[in-house]
């Protein structure tokens, strides 16, 4: 028989409603075989660092340096888009006779001046690209401070935008992957995270600026200009610096992790509008459980001492800015994927934009355990929606091919990065077999690569040094090669041995064949059982023995696994719904007639084998009836019958129907 698998629809979370305690003050001075990669390409990839696929055009006099520190102090308000100020740069030479200094910067912002060790430098700004050139060169290991004095229109990297909803006004800053430098200057290498940044926003009193790291100072001008110092201490990538303005109303929690003596602080800024805060308020409570869920799984919360913070944008979505992100709403999920990014995308970063699984497959992955742990009766959907999505693309690669690594909607793309990526991080949690050593593989792989950027090859040698299990074939098939297996099952029982063939398909001639673990449900009259095979051949044969009648078998019950499934050959005791053949009378005296459906029917007659057997399996009826045609009734006869329940098996053409008689 051959069997259906149905993908869910999308479901709604429910919002959970938990009490904590909260304050709230106004601050106003504030993702036969061919793979793309052979096994041996991929074996030498592990013996030594993944070559860094740089981003397309990148000037390789970027490779010059090391940045150590941003300092930013600039001027925006939330009229329009413009910005102006200065951004300090601390870098390291990292060759002998440095002496040009490279920055990429918008071509529409205007460079004003630039100082490099208090001195006045010449300079050349083209094509997005800020070229110094320094009076004396400088020698490997050596500290210089650039600072870039600018003003202009913002690049898309800066908008100012509307919030449809409430009809607030924002200026915010959204820079991956590659728009930072629409605002300010900078270096946008993913291996180059700077120790540190200093954020100083100046703007109307009035309204509140908010960006990474702890609120250090607010200082006030006589011009009614107000001034919000912002500065983090720990490492961060270009990308996930941000600021945003806006008239805000803040609202706090804190959060007391086990063993910590030290309270995490969450920091939420949602617009100072009548029932905005109303609005959201439990939801953004909801933060709370999840970090819980989260710091137990993953580990501890990385930014324990400085905070982390919501603020409201008008974007749809979400943005995991470094301990301050922008939520386009609070619902449930949405705050634990973002919240997910602290441990996946801003502790440990995705080396290159082809290896985006590492920021959005794990963080949707983190996601849907936020769903498991705190809302389970939603998480079988949450999975079938994100694994439906994958589906979606047949020809899709979670590793984003070298051609696409500029694209941003390629590199983001919802079906691929997202969903399919978070269905490898469910696989090899169902091979594995151990909760524990999945999430130990998750705590050892943040541990290694904590502050730093790894590759989806890094994981994969921590999940096998944690598992002790070889996934060379699953990253291969999964990571690096396209699309999904497509099962197609036939089932047969004869007494009481149980015939069971799986034939795969793929949905890709990129990847041929999907070597893995299958459940199978075995249904019965008083029950089912899941047996669990392993795949490793397009076909496969297995053959066991079952001492009940077989009434069903169903591929990957419980949806553990990305997977299509193609026609149907039914067999099960309920066929409400597409009956292939009725049976009159029932219940009946050990005869009856049964007729064929017309619409499954052929005029022309076709065979059908009718097999009746009770409880035990053992068979009292067995016939092939030939030249069956539609609505005709054909005679069955029982010629040894007791009172009771009766299976009937109709074998017809590619399908197996069972039905249950009463005999009285």
């Amino acid at each position: 028989m051959t069997l259906l698998k149905h993908i869910g629809l999308q479901w709604v979370c429910r919002l959970l409603l938990l009490l904590v305690a909260v304050s709230g003050t106004k601050v106003r001075a504030q993702e036969l075989v061919s793979y793309p990669f052979e096994e041996s390409t991929l074996a030498a990839q592990q013996g030594s660092k993944p070559s860094i696929v740089k981003r397309l055009n990148s000037n390789p006099l970027l490779e010059d340096y090391d940045v150590k520190f941003y300092a930013l102090d600039v001027e925006v308000d939330n009229h329009s888009d413009q910005i102006g100020g200065s951004t300090t740069i601390l870098v390291e030479v990292r060759k002998n006779a440095f002496s040009t200094l490279v920055f990429e910067l918008h071509h529409a912002l205007v460079v004003e001046r630039v100082v490099v060790d208090g001195t006045e430098m010449s300079f050349t700004h083209t094509d997005d690209e800020l070229y110094i050139n320094l009076s004396t060169d400088r020698d490997s290991g050596t500290l210089v401070t650039a600072q870039v004095y600018y003003s202009g229109q913002s690049g898309d990297g800066m908008v100012m935008e509307t919030d449809d909803e409430w009809g607030a006004v924002v200026t915010y800053t959204s820079s991956e992957p590659f728009y930072s430098k629409d605002w300010f200057p900078c270096k946008q290498d993913l291996t180059d995270k700077a120790d540190s940044v200093h954020v100083f926003i100046t703007t109307d009193y009035g309204l509140i600026a908010v960006s990474n790291g702890i609120h250090n100072a607010t200082t006030y001008f006589p011009n009614g200009k107000v001034r919000y110092e912002w500065k983090s201490n720990y490492p961060i990538d270009y990308y996930l610096i941000s600021i945003a303005v806006a008239d805000y109303y803040e609202y706090n929690l804190e959060m007391q992790p086990d063993g910590m003596n030290t309270p995490i602080f969450i920091q939420n800024f949602v617009y100072d509008i009548p029932n905005c805060l109303d609005t959201y308020r439990e939801q953004i409570n909801v933060t709370i459980p999840i970090m819980e869920a989260f710091i137990e799984h993953f580990g501890p919360y990385p930014f324990r001492e400085e905070k982390y913070g919501h603020y409201l944008w008008p974007r749809g979505g979400g943005m995991e800015h470094q301990t301050m992100t922008g939520m386009g709403n609070f619902e449930f999920y949405l705050v634990a994927h973002e919240l997910g990014h602290s441990w996946f995308g801003n502790y440990v970063t995705c080396a290159t934009w082809q290896d985006i699984w590492i920021n959005e497959g794990f963080a949707t992955f983190a996601g849907y355990l936020a769903t498991e742990i705190l809302a389970p009766e939603y998480a079988d959907g949450e999975r079938e929606y994100r694994f439906g999505r994958a589906l979606l693309e047949p020809e899709g690669t979670v590793y984003v091919p070298e051609e696409d690594a500029h694209n941003a909607s390629r590199i983001f793309s919802g079906n691929l990065a997202y969903n399919k990526g978070m269905a490898l991080l469910y696989m090899i949690r169902f091979e594995l077999q151990d909760d524990a050593v999945f999430y130990l593989t998750l705590r050892n792989f943040i541990d290694r690569y904590a502050n730093g950027v790894a590759t989806g090859l890094d994981f994969k040698e921590v999940l096998e040094e944690t598992s002790g299990m070889d996934f060379t074939d699953f990253f291969i098939q999964w990571y690096f090669g396209a699309g999904y297996p497509i099962y197609e099952v036939t089932w047969d029982q004869q007494g009481s041995t149980v015939t069971l063939q799986s034939t795969q398909t793929t949905s890709s001639t990129q990847t041929l064949l999907f070597k893995m673990s299958m459940e199978y449900s075995i249904f019965y009259a008083g029950g089912d059982t899941t047996i669990r095979v392993w795949h490793d051949e397009n076909v496969e044969s297995y053959e066991f023995d079952f001492p009940f009648v077989v009434t069903g078998i169903e591929i990957d019950p419980n949806n553990h696994v990305l997977d299509g499934v193609s026609e149907e050959m039914k067999s099960s005791l309920a066929m409400e719904n597409d009956p292939l053949f009725s049976i009159a009378p029932n219940p009946n005296h050990g005869s009856f007639f049964f007729s064929l459906r017309e619409e499954n029917g052929d005029e022309t007659g076709s065979q059908v084998e009718v097999e009746v057997l009770d409880l035990t399996g053992k068979t009292l009826f067995r016939s092939i009836y030939m030249g069956c045609v539609p609505f005709m009734e054909y005679a069955v006869e029982l010629e040894e019958s007791v009172s009771g329940i009766y299976l009937v098996r109709f074998h017809h053409k590619n399908r197996l129907e069972v039905q249950k008689i009463l005999v009285k």
